[in-house]
């Protein structure tokens, strides 16, 4: 519990000052994020898969997509693309008669640097920030509600093949929360920055946030059972490798970088 006290005390300040300030702030989280998530992503896959994932290649074309994202967004896709086709020539080239390995290299790279690629994309938009904080607003009411609600009235698992501690009064509860909350979140930024939506889309993006953030934690949380650890690593004393800390977020980035260019005209 001390070391879980202890990366909160010099996390939370640390990741305010990265999205507040951006730029090349922003940048450097970014690429330690992807890093650290890309490193734990093949660890847990290589002790499903053989032949294994070559760490390198791996390291490269994550890079190669993270720098396409900051860069050249529109981008993205033929990247992605390209990458597809390598993957599949260094398969046969190395005399790979399967498809496991290059698609689990694909989605490793769709799951780790394209989501948190997404990042740099709220430095795009006008009062980008704003919609950048939803994101954790959405993923921490989230985990909290769902903690505590699943603690107290949690009887009938959701998934416990998956994640046996789980519940749904705990994961109802945590949509709840998060639609709460961002109604407030939404009633600040009206009262003290002068941005304004409707409630009723804060109301929806927090039910749908906290719906896509919970996805991402069965997610992370099936390819840790099917690898059998408990945590991706121990980078974060207390809470794991940075894929155990931010699953769930990584599902929230897009959803909410698109309801930003869906709004952007109204607040």
């Amino acid at each position: 519990m001390k070391a879980r006290i202890w990366t909160a005390v010099v996390g939370v300040p640390l990741l305010v000052l990265v999205m507040y300030f951006g730029g090349f702030m922003l940048v450097i989280g970014v690429s330690f994020l992807t890093l650290a998530g890309i490193l734990e992503y093949t660890t847990a896959i290589n002790r499903l898969i053989r032949p294994k994932i070559n760490v390198l290649f791996m390291i490269i074309l994550a890079a190669v997509l993270v720098v396409t994202i900051k860069l050249d967004y529109y981008s993205v896709m033929p990247v992605l693309l390209i990458e597809f086709i390598a993957i599949f020539c260094y398969e046969i080239l190395s005399g790979n008669v399967g498809i496991t390995r290059g698609s689990a290299t694909l989605l490793g790279l769709v799951y780790v640097p394209v989501l948190f690629g997404h990042l740099f994309m709220f430095e795009t938009i006008n009062n980008g920030i704003f919609y950048l904080w939803m994101i954790f607003v959405i993923a921490f009411s989230t985990d909290t509600a769902a903690y505590f609600v699943g603690k107290t009235l949690g009887k009938k698992k959701i998934a416990p093949k998956i994640s046996p501690k789980k519940t749904v009064a705990g994961t109802i509860g945590g949509i709840i929360a998060a639609a709460l909350c961002m109604v407030l979140y939404g009633s600040v930024l009206g009262s003290y920055f002068d941005f304004v939506l409707p409630w009723y889309l804060y109301v929806g993006v927090g039910i749908l946030g906290s719906i896509a953030g919970q996805c991402g934690d069965f997610t992370a949380s099936m390819i840790k059972r099917q690898a059998k650890i408990k945590d991706y690593s121990q980078i974060l004393p207390g809470h794991g490798g940075i894929l155990d800390r931010f699953d769930s977020i990584l599902f929230i980035i897009p959803l909410i970088y698109i309801f930003a260019k869906l709004t952007i005209g109204i607040a």
